[in-house]
């Protein structure tokens, strides 16, 4: 993909840390049943592991940008992962539970820096003509990989023991360190940000005091101790709000939220993340405690929806680019508040098939609604405010996850009190049916706003519905052949040419695009302002992961470096090879047909032996038809011509 073999080799290490940490995050939760029983942790303690990850890297995430401007980018990638392997070093070898919750905590400050910057090396890395095929197999690769996390880990508990899930980790970590020691290089020149301290501390203080209120009301003896760390976190939280809107650099810019169809995302997309990570925790407590399934049992009952999941993630984004938002969500949120529903249907005589269905069924709804979702948001806002978009979106999924996490596994605790005369694991069962059915109103909710509120953008007529307008009238026996319309001599490069010389071509003649030839002038290629316009514009990657985080990149280079690059670039490396070609013989309405369908302007025209001999545009037919208008008019009517 126009890599050297050193840059594979980085762009190999860099994606296996990416990976690693995603990993790490679907990694645990199978594992949770085995971990109350050796540390002797209930539910609302263990939920922890989960609630404080998501909780620091959610803190973590605003500072990335400026950790990338102050450090070289090896040294931050090196530090990051290294710190991540010293993490679940500690956990592995944890003798009490504070000691695995600070191991998590270390995990998820590294994931916090490391993933940002992972994907935005890679971006700058990749030639800019390859970036986007470079983001579509590293969206594949995150996207994929963790969804084996819970079978992978369910085999580890069950043979060898939960501590073998930290060791593993550790072991790849320590490889992948060793590996960037020797090999990584440093990309690109970030600018050095500053970020605001006291944004900081209202930040952190305000997330923790409000988690942990909600995470003990349930379990606290005096409950006015959690009320008051909940009211004393919603006023902090609130002070670190206004605090943003006066920062001329804040560090995050929640003005993004005033407009409506992006809080509504964000809103949407964070009760998402609550409810898949909060369902993540509580089910293999479900299935191991209640049902008694063992730790790989768990995986597999898992695996299909993060698989499935997956696969609609991958996909959901390039149908809403063919269908609209409202196609693609509206019934990925129905499915979702099936799955949700279901959920509340579980007992202690569920048949696993029927666990299978419900778990897989809020996978793949889920998975459905993100990535058209944010695509739909980010749409509605200015590009200069997209990165502080990403940034705060990323940062309240992850507090979503740790809210929706402590929120759920709490309320599956109320059942101590609200039911203390039944016996034990009926007490349990009716707790965790309290928590499926929040996670099922919440499930049906999402799907409400979305069928009033997500719409449609108003946008500018189809390239298809522009080009139908163009097709000429004609009777069944009268053709109208694309000869009498193309351009006979049309603007070409030959194939050895550079791109300057295609863009004093594409300037002088004051043309969208031109054939590319080899030296027996057969059409090789096409190159339109458009290849250029994105080859020059800033680049931007996306990745969503298996836990709906999603990542977006985008390249550090000026406007005159991109341009100085181009220019001497030969044409075939951004023309678009194996062009669409229309053949001499052709009628015209045939050739506006594939001019509407394959969206594009202007097409050669070519013998039958590849030649070129002209070339048809969407002026050409427009200019012809206005030509000829008498003659067509006459056909349309089934008559000759005044003057045949």
């Amino acid at each position: 993909m126009g890599l050297t073999r050193n840059q594979v080799v980085i762009v190999a290490i860099l994606l296996a840390g990416a990976t690693l940490v995603v990993l790490n995050q679907t990694l645990l939760s199978p594992a949770y049943p085995s971990i109350m029983a050796d540390l002797q942790a209930d539910a609302t303690t263990v939920q922890w592991l989960t609630s404080a990850y998501s909780l620091v890297e959610a803190i973590v995430i605003p500072l990335s940008a400026f950790l990338i401007g102050r450090f070289p980018t090896r040294k931050l990638f090196i530090a990051g992962v290294s710190v991540f392997a010293l993490g679940s070093l500690m956990a592995a070898f944890s003798p009490f539970f504070g000691i695995l919750l600070l191991g998590r905590i270390f995990q998820a400050a590294a994931t916090g820096v490391v993933m940002p910057m992972v994907f935005t090396v890679i971006l700058l890395i990749f030639p800019r003509e390859k970036r986007g095929s470079a983001m579509g197999i590293v969206s594949l690769v995150i996207g994929f990989a963790p969804a084996v996390g819970p079978s992978l880990s369910g085999l580890l508990v069950e043979s060898v023991g939960w501590r073998s899930l930290f060791m593993l980790v550790t072991a790849l970590a320590v490889l992948i360190v060793i590996l960037a020691i020797v090999f990584l290089k440093s990309y690109g020149e970030f600018e050095p940000t500053s970020f605001d301290k006291p944004s900081v501390a209202l930040c952190s203080l305000g997330l923790l005091g409000l988690l942990y209120g909600l995470a003990t009301i349930t379990s606290a003896t005096n409950i006015a101790i959690p009320i008051a760390l909940i009211a004393a976190g919603a006023i902090l939280l609130t002070f670190f709000v206004r605090r943003q809107l006066r920062l001329e650099v804040p560090l995050l810019k929640v003005d993004v939220l005033k407009s409506r169809s992006y809080a509504i995302v964000v809103v949407l997309v964070a009760l998402l993340q609550a409810a898949l990570v909060g369902t993540g925790v509580l089910l293999p407590i479900y299935l191991q405690n209640l049902l008694g399934v063992s730790a790989l049992e768990t995986g597999l009952i898992m695996l299909p929806g993060a698989v499935l999941g997956a696969v609609m993630g991958f996909f959901a984004g390039r149908l809403f680019d063919k269908l609209g938002v409202r196609r693609i969500v509206i019934p990925g949120a129905l499915v979702a508040a099936i799955g949700g529903c279901g959920l509340v249907g579980f007992g202690l005589d569920t048949p696993v098939p029927f666990i299978i269905v419900i778990y897989t069924c809020l996978g793949i709804g889920m998975q459905a609604l993100v990535t058209p979702l944010n695509t739909w948001g980010i749409n509605t806002l200015d590009n200069r405010v997209i990165q502080h978009a990403n940034a705060l979106q990323n940062t309240l999924n992850q507090v979503g996850a740790s809210l929706g996490t402590a929120i759920l596994v709490s309320l599956s605790a109320t059942s101590t009190f609200l039911f203390p005369e039944m016996p034990a694991i009926e007490q349990a069962m009716a707790g965790d049916r309290i928590a499926f059915a929040f996670t099922a109103l919440i499930m049906i909710a999402i799907f409400a706003v979305i069928v009033v509120a997500v719409r449609d953008t108003k946008k500018e007529p189809s390239a298809a519905e522009r080009a139908n307008a163009l097709r000429l009238p004609t009777k069944a026996d009268d053709h109208i052949a694309v000869d009498l319309a193309m351009n006979k001599q049309p603007y070409f490069v030959h194939s050895t040419d550079s791109i300057r010389e295609v863009a004093q071509i594409l300037a002088t003649n004051k043309t969208s695009g031109v054939p590319v030839v080899d030296e027996h002038m057969k059409v090789v290629g096409f190159i339109s302002d458009g290849d250029i316009m994105k080859y020059i514009g800033r680049s931007e990657g996306a990745v969503l992961d298996a836990t709906l985080m999603l990542y977006r990149a985008t390249d550090n280079e000026n406007f005159m470096q991109r341009v100085s690059e181009l220019l001497d670039l030969n044409v075939m490396r951004i023309a678009t090879k194996g062009a669409i070609s229309i053949e001499s013989g052709s009628e015209l309405d045939e050739a506006c047909r594939l001019l509407a369908e394959k969206r594009i302007k202007k097409a050669p025209v070519i013998s039958e032996d590849g030649t070129l001999v002209g070339s048809l545009s969407r002026s050409d037919v427009i200019r012809s038809t206005m030509a000829n208008l008498a003659a067509i008019e006459a056909l349309a009517k089934g008559s000759k011509p005044a003057n045949a």
